[in-house]
Order: structure tokens, then C-alpha cells, then sequence
């Protein structure tokens, strides 16, 4: 039952079952929490802030959050992950109904194993 703080298990799991990641938690400002039904694995995200320096150009970022979050408030089983980039940490989840992607920029990964 141990606590990893590295993309590396996301990544597989993305890699080797994508379809088995299911979306179970988009909390604004900064937290996004994923469980792999295959592997029982329960990944969360801690969404990169931006400084103060960088809201001007990132000033999409809050609205972003909240639009994954009005997404996954109305129909959460068609928010899926559609790609994990641990070389450039950034996660992206694609929402069907929507047509809408968000590429946010990731600051941890975290996976708790069962």
C-alpha cells in the first residue's frame, strides 16, 4: 500500500490499458483524481499553478479547470484521458459530447497502489 510520487505508473497504465482510466475527481483550482479499473491503481494529478508573472499569458488556465470540471460534472464517463506526457509533464483529457480537449500542464503525479 505505498504512495509513489512519480509519472512512471501513470504513464504504463496509460500505455499497456488506456480505456481503464476512469475520471473520478476534477477539483478546482489544481486536483484531478484518476482510478485504472484494471490494475486498481488511483492516480492523482496536482495541475501546475501559474506564477504571477505568467497569468497574463496563462490566463486560460483557470477557465480550463472549470470547464473540465462543468464537463466531468455533466457527463463523466465522457471525459477520457488521451495522453500522458511525463517528459513534458502534461496530461490531456479529451471530453466526447463537448468536442474538447485540455492539455493542462502537470506538477505531480501521485499513484496509491491498493
Amino acid at each position: 500500500m505505498g504512495v509513489f510520487k512519480s509519472g512512471a505508473f501513470f504513464q504504463q497504465c496509460f500505455s499497456v490499458h488506456p480505456l481503464t482510466l476512469n475520471l473520478k475527481l476534477v477539483t478546482p483550482p489544481d486536483l484531478i483524481g484518476i482510478v485504472c479499473t484494471n490494475c486498481r491503481m488511483k492516480h492523482r494529478v496536482t495541475v501546475r499553478q501559474p506564477l504571477p508573472q505568467e497569468l497574463e499569458k496563462t490566463k486560460n488556465h483557470e477557465e480550463g479547470m472549470l470547464s473540465l470540471h462543468r464537463c466531468f460534472t455533466a457527463h463523466s464517463e465522457d471525459v477520457r484521458v488521451a495522453l500522458v506526457d511525463v517528459v513534458n509533464d502534461s496530461v490531456e483529457f479529451r471530453c466526447r459530447p463537448c468536442r474538447r480537449t485540455y492539455v493542462l500542464e502537470v506538477e505531480l503525479i501521485e499513484t496509491h497502489q491498493s
